[in-house]
């Protein structure tokens, strides 16, 4: 290692700078020739067609590759790391992107280098191991979250911190991103269920990557390898400014932004090296958004399903109400608290024909009549602000001796005066389609606008839940525009997805005006702006909002220890590369 300090960012290197330079058409064509020369198996797509379909993810942006890969195996993906790497030297704008469903928010699959696509064949579950009780799941980084969640019912079991997206996201996207989702208002991140990932590092070779004893690390040190450089590189910049590490975790419960430098070393260095809690290097892969590697493999731990649950729905008619009730329910520790407001629920009623291809045909007639009931009913004609859905746990309940009727009671008193536990499944089936599909409902309110999620991932601490939304309708309002709003109301996390015309020359620079300022809000609420959809181009240019410069530095120093000829993914978490502006697609 070299004297330079670990508490400080590398000097800043002509790669660094690679954000003023041409793509280097060049270079990318003689990397199509060197990837055959050294025994690239898989498919190298160069047409108009297939670059298009990779220039757009579920982001607000367009930026269109030099080259897609589509590897055969796992070896194909070392092929291409080593290739770019060494091929990097002359050309310096090359670089390597992961993605795999493209269902990201925040365009951290997007390149104008090369994408490769870990999803095309690198899908398949490996194994499903049972021992004592422990159910585990290890699969291919492209495999999709739904096939692993069919299989695992056969054991009863779960990935408790499922996305929303969970059907149509890959189990290594969620991981790269560190995902989140309605139960992780109990079960944390994806990163907390991460057992062990396979990556590819910069050498191009493959390695396990677990969580380590001090002996064990011990032992590792004694390869000289890529993986054993780069974690005592980590340890000694954790060791060196561990204080400040933990000082720079975000105070919300939800987190994906920057590098979790705070999770590396449990429960501290000193501890640790005593023979007490563990070394972990999963814990900057997950959420690190392939910036520091490739992930080919994931192995996580899986979770009971819990059959023993009360649905509880809380309309709240009075915003101010929102987190007193949402701080009664957190007593009960719930397993869940999701949110949606009026306009989801008024687009649902607008909008039932969206329900005929999600639910059988005779469930489709019931489940509307609930829906509709409801309003006219139980609602008296009136649309709540926020619909709050409470899954309580029976059995802690029970344990703890908590009375469903009181909990609900309790909730009423606090501003929730329409709280009802729900029985009839047609009904429970109606919140959850609302919630699900909040955000494909929000594509059905304007046919000449789309969502735009650039906003989508603000969260604050739920006791500001009520102020922080008051502040954000009044932006809303102030910018004229029209927002669905969906999410976590246990974690005070919100998704706004503002319809905005990509067609319009006057979005791009709205989008950015309104960014610093709809962000800016979140923060003085003591929150953050990166919940669970991580950085990518939309967060990173703003991380500055959530972190001091000292700790975005030790970000970019992590970035440098694993990556220093910054081929993986650059400008996604640190040293932002695209212009926001010039990077916004232009079509709905």
């Amino acid at each position: 290692m070299s004297s330079r300090s670990l508490a400080t960012p590398p000097a800043m290197s002509p790669r660094r700078t690679i954000e003023k330079r041409s793509r280097a058409p060049l270079g990318h064509l003689m990397l199509s020739h060197a990837l055959k020369d050294a025994g690239f198996e898989g498919e190298i797509r160069i047409d108009e067609k297939t670059l298009e379909r990779y220039a757009t993810d579920e982001s607000i942006f367009h930026i269109v590759p030099q080259i897609v890969l589509l590897p055969r195996s796992v070896k194909d993906v070392q092929i291409a790391v080593r290739v770019v790497k060494q091929e990097s030297a002359e050309f310096p704008s090359l670089s390597l992107t992961a993605r795999a469903a493209g269902t990201g928010l925040g365009g951290g699959s997007l390149s104008d280098s090369i994408v490769i696509d870990i999803k095309e064949h690198l899908n398949e579950i490996i194994k499903i191991d049972k021992k004592a009780g422990h159910v585990s799941v290890t699969a291919y980084a492209g495999t999709m979250w739904r096939d692993i969640e069919k299989a695992l019912k056969e054991y009863d079991r779960y990935l408790p911190p499922y996305p929303a997206s969970k059907h149509i996201c890959t189990i290594g996207g969620a991981v790269a991103n560190n995902a989140a989702g309605p139960d992780s208002l109990r079960y944390g991140h994806v990163a907390d269920w991460v057992e062990s990932l396979e990556v590819v590092l910069d050498d191009g070779e493959v390695y396990d990557v677990r969580p380590l004893s001090y002996k064990e690390f011990r032992t590792l040190q004694k390869s000289k390898n890529a993986l054993a450089r780069v974690a005592k590189e980590v340890l000694t910049l954790v060791e060196k400014n561990e204080a400040a590490v933990h000082k720079a975790r975000p105070k919300t419960k939800k987190n994906s932004a920057g590098y979790a430098l705070w999770d590396v070393v449990a429960p501290s260095v000193a501890e640790w090296k005593k023979g007490k809690g563990s070394f972990d290097l999963t814990r900057l892969f997950s959420g690190g958004q392939g910036t520091i590697g490739v992930i080919t493999k994931v192995t996580m731990r899986t979770e009971p399903i819990a059959k023993e649950v009360s649905l509880v729905a809380v309309p709240v008619f009075d915003l101010a109400a929102a987190s007193k009730v949402v701080l009664e329910a957190l007593r009960y520790d719930p397993i869940n608290i999701e949110v949606f407001d009026a306009l989801t629920y008024d687009s649902a009623m607008k909008n039932p024909q969206f329900f005929k291809d999600r639910l059988p045909s005779l469930d489709y007639y019931r489940v509307l009549l609930s829906m509709y009931t409801t309003f006219h009913v139980r609602w008296g004609r009136r649309l709540p602000e926020f619909v709050l859905l409470v899954t309580l746990d029976d059995k802690y309940l029970a344990e703890k001796r908590f009375k469903k009727e009181e909990i609900i009671n309790l909730m009423r008193g606090k501003g929730g005066r329409g709280a009802r536990l729900i029985v009839n499944p047609y009904e429970k089936q109606i919140y959850w389609q609302i919630r699900d599909a909040s955000y494909s409902l929000s594509k059905l309110l304007d046919p000449n606008k789309r969502p735009a999620a650039f906003l989508e991932d603000m969260t604050v601490p739920p006791e500001h839940m009520a102020r922080f939304f008051a502040d954000i309708k009044a932006l809303l309002k102030k910018y004229n525009v029209t927002a669905a709003v969906h999410g976590h109301g246990g974690n005070g996390h919100f998704h706004f997805y503002p319809l905005l015309d990509f067609k319009s020359q006057a979005t791009p620079a709205l989008i950015v005006k309104m960014a610093e300022e709809f962000f800016d809000t979140a923060v003085k609420y003591g929150g953050n702006i990166c919940g669970e959809h991580n950085d990518g181009i939309i967060r990173t240019p703003h991380l500055g909002k959530m972190f001091s410069k000292a700790t975005i530095g030790l970000f970019e120093t992590v970035e440098h220890i694993f990556d220093p000829a910054d081929i993986f993914n650059p400008g996604k978490k640190v040293h932002p590369r695209f212009d926001v502006k010039e990077s916004i697609r232009h079509t709905n």
